[in-house]
């Protein structure tokens, strides 16, 4: 889509921008006002006549010039993300002044705490080395493939590639969308629950990727909510029980008041609706019910299915664990084709 010959997001990655507006950190809310200020650029006839009382940081030093979106030097990209909304991480002042730089990172020192930084303190890579691969571990997540074969290609121990692997994704498993609306699809998963690296004394450890003991759900199956609207506004939760508690607790935060719920037949989401007064549409499919004029919860049941078949290439994922998975898979999903090694260096280091 064009306007007046410049290229246009479609609908949809609009509505996806717009999605993640409200899980934006106020620091991000910031870079996103200067990056439309810019995109807009410098208004007819130059600056305001009292261009010179800007509150901006008389001692900031200048930012680098960002690395373009195919950049291949981290530390290039490291900075450049953190030029756009530079804080200090132990108080969030904005006033900062140059300190010198150490391990190719500039440092700064905060005018109001007095405490030194780079631009990786207090963030999940903060301490971890060897960061010339990192770019090949972000492309690794992109790839979405499995530890071994990540230390592989890179050639790091299976220890640095577990670490990193969580390290890079402890934020983005906090990013999902805050409110959905409109004609929202309401569903739960199970994954089989699984001690991976935490052997337990008189528990026989399964096979890779194995089955559970009793047929059916038991206390063997981890439920996770899968909740999403129709522009794809999508958030998850690993469920400590299948309780009418336990779901209500996922969807009265996020669902709007002028939703329509769609579900199965299980009494949970009408006890939610009945209590929050939101409009419910059940659909019973054990008695082949799947879709009532409009209302279906197909699009639920398709991410759901994507988000089994891709976590099967692991061979059982910790419970633990799980929610960075579900973050991971979000991310996938989320950003499609525009999910790049630098994004995933980006995201990591909110």
């Amino acid at each position: 889509m064009s306007f007046g010959g410049e290229t246009a997001m479609t609908e949809l990655e609009f509505q996806r921008l717009m999605d993640g507006v409200p899980t934006l950190t106020a620091l991000q809310r910031t870079a996103l006002h200067q990056a439309l200020a810019n995109a807009d650029g410098p208004p007819a006839g130059g600056p305001p006549a009292d261009d010179t009382t800007a509150t901006a940081p008389v001692s900031m030093p200048s930012a680098p010039t960002p690395a373009p979106p195919g950049g291949t030097d981290p530390l290039a990209l490291i900075e450049a993300h953190f030029a756009a909304a530079p804080a200090c991480p132990h108080c969030r002042s904005a006033r900062l002044g140059k300190w010198g730089s150490a391990n190719r990172l500039r440092r700064y020192r905060c005018k109001d705490c007095g405490q030194t930084f780079n631009a990786l303190t207090g963030t999940p890579l903060a301490q971890l080395h060897k960061r010339e691969l990192w770019l090949e571990h972000g492309q690794a997540l992109v790839d979405g493939i499995a530890l071994r074969k990540v230390a592989a290609r890179l050639d790091i121990d299976l220890t640095t590639a577990f670490r990193w692997r969580h390290r890079f994704m402890a934020a983005p498993q906090d990013v999902k969308a805050q409110a959905v609306g409109g004609i929202v699809e309401a569903d739960e998963t199970y994954f089989l629950e699984s001690m991976k690296g935490s052997p337990t004394p008189g528990r026989k450890p399964r096979s890779r990727g194995g089955k559970a003991s009793k047929r059916g759900l038991s206390g063997e199956q981890i439920p996770v909510l899968i909740v999403r609207d129709r522009t794809a506004a999508t958030t998850d939760r690993v469920l400590a029980d299948r309780s009418a508690k336990s779901i209500a607790a996922v969807l009265a935060p996020i669902v709007a008041k002028d939703a329509i719920l769609v579900s199965d037949g299980a009494q949970a989401y009408s006890a939610f609706a009945e209590h929050e007064q939101i409009a419910h549409v059940r659909l019973i499919i054990s008695a082949g019910q799947h879709v009532r004029g409009d209302y279906h919860i197909q699009n639920v049941n398709a991410y759901t299915s994507r988000l089994k078949g891709w976590m099967a290439r692991f061979k059982g994922v910790a419970t633990t664990y799980l929610d960075s998975y579900l973050g991971w898979h979000r991310m996938i999903d989320r950003d499609g084709g525009r999910l790049t090694a630098q994004s995933c260096l980006a995201a990591a280091q909110a």
